[in-house]
């Protein structure tokens, strides 16, 4: 029993969280009972109860006991009396009824002469049933249970009623006029939703005392009072204006009760500058708990935002530099009811960063636009418009947000600055622009008596255009240099000379050459036989090294004189076959300029070292090979065969996987001392391959030699290698 209520525990929360399956029609809303977002109410139910019976109001699953809203016997020792009942109701507000019913559930009878009820009725419609265990019939084998019961919802058409009925009534039977009080007999709701329709509009009415409702010419934010009154309650209002709704006034509603919204007073604010200006029709409108709407009687209000508002001004073509004096202000003008006409626009023109300022006034009819504006003087002016009208009204703090008229006539100086030893490839060209400053420009570059002119990369750092001559790529010799500069106005000037006047000329390179030396570390010994010999270690730019091995890549950097370089950072890259470049890491050089690094060979690669220079040495790389043959297991399924029989031969490539094409797998022989391929297959996906092989010509005994060829293909990364052989021995007729 105690897991029977643990498990009717669990579906009443699963219940909880099922929604109507469509949306309520207009003039209907709906209630909800123990479902979790009402909390668990079951406020909206009636109860009576008579001794021996009992009603619990427990839908919250997280809890002990039997939950949700429970009509049942109370269990103990000894009998209950006929006509002994627990029943709750639901009765629907005054004018509506009932639409729908939403309900899960359950059933519980252990003596039969209990009868278990769950019901609709309304005038002129007659009960509904919806559970109906009726006393004395169907009754549950001796000592047992009866159960029913839908944990998930089961929704009912119950148009026209306004009762819904749970109950449980002891009828008893034709020798008793009692029934047991051992064990539960209940009907128990998990959850319960149930539409109310209701077509009738709340009653709302402006009240007195604001201003508004008054007929007062008014201006922004205005509180209007209301009251209202509604069968079901008042969900929400909202002041009307000349047909725009304000913001509605959401009163308190409580979806889990019958008359779910409050009815009486309350207050909106409604914001003027919404509606038009003049004299506007004033209504408030209420809307019920089923979204029925009522309106108000109308009132007249006055509404009035004058002088002329502020307005955006904008200057033709944007408020950029330019090297005419001449602006076209514009504007746009809203169309006012009940206003008087623009005949005028009145303006000022403050100079930035000082005191000097100009007034003005530009008449005209409907005014929108002031043509062919100078400012008094080159430099930028702040301007700021308000307007006037017919009847003279003309507000100074209506004025725009200031716009800039911007204005330079004289072109920039650009010159070259001189170079720093310490950043001998850096180039700064310092340009003299005092009103509008410095826009953009570039710097070009000719190797002298070319006449052929290459850009460079150039940015602006303040007021200067700032370029880099790369003489890492470019060939040594003299160069040109000239610059070119435009201001913010668009006027433009260039140079080829330097702030002393003396020609700009740069002799390449300007930095410092170096040299990287690289290979892969092969250590030998050197010396006569019967000498002492010696270790020395070469280098060798291109190594041939078996797979899985580890390998050290090592060299010196040095300048033009032989020097090593100490604490020098080289980049370390490689490449595969399949592999595009990547950093593989970044190695230092000792005090010597020394330089080693450990590589694993688990693939044929390209390995790059770059030095990336400093200001003052030149940059350098050097590349250096690694040759890496492919590997493959090799295994025969039998060491020992007779002529006709057949062994196989399988095996794995190692290293990495083969692309998604496979790999090709030579199979081959050795004959009068040489590898002779008799049979072509390929590797699958994952690098595993598998061939089968019948011996047919052999004659005595014979022992052959196998092994797996791996040619190289560009869609693996590794050279030509081999598996290692195998040896069948093969016995034939002599």
């Amino acid at each position: 029993m105690r897991a029977r209520r643990w498990i009717c525990a669990l579906i009443c929360a699963a219940a909880c969280v099922a929604v109507w399956p469509s949306a309520a029609a207009a003039g209907e809303f709906q209630i909800s009972t123990c479902a979790a977002d009402r909390g668990y109410s079951t406020g909206a139910f009636q109860d009576f109860v008579t001794r021996g019976m009992k009603i619990k109001r427990a839908c919250n699953p997280e809890g002990r006991g039997l939950r949700g809203l429970v009509t049942y016997n109370v269990a103990r020792g000894g009998k209950v009396k006929r006509g002994a009942r627990s029943i709750v109701t639901l009765t629907a507000p005054p004018g509506t009824h009932f639409t729908k019913l939403g309900w899960s559930g359950e059933v519980r009878r252990r003596d039969c002469r209990y009868a278990l009820q769950l019901y609709a009725e309304g005038a002129g419609v007659g009960a509904v049933p919806i559970r109906n265990v009726r006393a004395n019939r169907g009754c549950p084998q001796r000592f047992r249970g009866q159960i029913a019961g839908w944990p998930h919802m089961r929704y009912y058409r119950i148009d026209g009623t306004t009762r819904i009925v749970q109950r449980i009534i002891c009828v008893g039977d034709g020798n008793h006029n009692n029934c047991s009080a051992r064990g539960l007999n209940y009907i128990r709701t998990l959850k319960a939703a149930v539409g109310i329709a209701d077509v009738s509009p709340p009653t709302v009415s402006i009240l007195q005392g604001t201003p508004l409702a008054a007929g007062q010419w008014v201006s922004g934010d205005q509180a209007v009072r209301y009251t209202s009154a509604d069968n079901v309650g008042v969900r929400d209002a909202t002041g009307v204006v000349a047909g725009i709704a304000g913001v509605p006034q959401t009163r308190p509603c409580d979806y889990s009760r019958l008359i779910p919204c409050a009815n009486g007073p309350g207050q909106v604010l409604f914001n003027t500058r919404r509606a038009p200006e003049g004299t506007q029709q004033l209504t408030m409108q209420a809307r019920d708990a089923a979204g029925n709407v009522g309106t108000s009687t109308p009132l007249l209000a006055r509404i009035d935002n004058t002088p002329p508002a502020r307005v955006d001004v904008a200057v033709n073509g944007g408020e950029i530099w330019r090297a005419q004096n001449a602006f076209d202000v514009l504007w746009q003008n809203n169309a006012e009811i009940d206003r008087a006409p623009i005949v005028a626009g009145r303006w000022r023109l403050c100079k930035t960063g000082t005191q000097e300022c100009v007034a003005g006034r530009s008449p005209g009819q409907g005014l929108a636009q002031i043509g062919g504006l100078q400012v008094p003087s080159p430099g930028e002016w702040a301007f700021t418009l308000w307007r006037e009208d017919a009847a003279g009204n003309s507000e100074q703090d209506n004025a725009s947000v200031a716009i800039s008229l911007r204005y330079d006539p004289e072109p920039p100086r650009p010159a070259f600055e001189a170079q720093s030893p310490a950043d001998p490839t850096l180039v700064s060209v310092l340009v003299d622009d005092k009103i509008s400053g410095l826009a953009g420009g570039g710097v070009e570059v000719s190797r002298q008596g070319s006449e052929l002119w290459q850009p460079l990369v150039t940015t602006r750092e303040g007021s200067r255009l700032v370029a880099r001559v790369d003489d890492s790529h470019l060939p040594p010799g003299t160069y040109l240099l000239r610059a070119r500069a435009f201001d913010q106005a668009g006027n433009e000037a260039s140079t080829d000379r330097r702030l002393d006047g003396s020609p700009m000329a740069l002799t390449l390179p300007l930095r410092t050459p170096t040299t990287l030396t690289a290979g892969v570390e092969r250590t030998r010994k050197q010396g006569r036989r019967h000498r002492a010999r010696r270790r020395v270690t070469s280098l060798v730019r291109r190594a041939r090294v078996q797979l899985g091995r580890t390998v050290v890549v090592g060299g010196r950097l040095t300048d033009r004189a032989g020097r090593g370089l100490g604490g020098a950072a080289l980049t370390v890259t490689t490449a595969t076959a399949t592999n595009p470049e990547a950093v593989l890491g970044v190695v230092s050089t000792d005090v010597r300029g020394r330089f080693r690094t450990s590589i694993h060979a688990d693939a044929s690669k390209t390995i790059r070292l770059v030095y990336a220079g400093t200001p003052q040495l030149l940059p350098v790389q050097k590349t250096v090979r690694l040759i890496v043959p492919g590997r493959s297991t090799l295994r025969v399924s039998r060491r020992h065969a007779l002529n006709g029989q057949s062994v196989a031969f399988s095996g794995h490539l190692r290293g990495m996987p083969p692309a998604a094409g496979g790999k090709l797998v030579e199979l081959q022989v050795r004959v009068n001392g040489r590898w002779q391929t008799f049979r072509t297959i390929g590797a699958d996906a994952r690098g595993s391959w598998r061939v089968s092989y019948r011996f047919t010509s052999t004659r005595g005994l014979q022992r052959y030699r196998f092994r797996a060829r791996l040619p190289a293909e560009g869609t693996w990364p590794y050279a030509t290698g081999a598996s290692p052989s195998v040896t069948v021995k093969v016995r034939g007729p002599t």
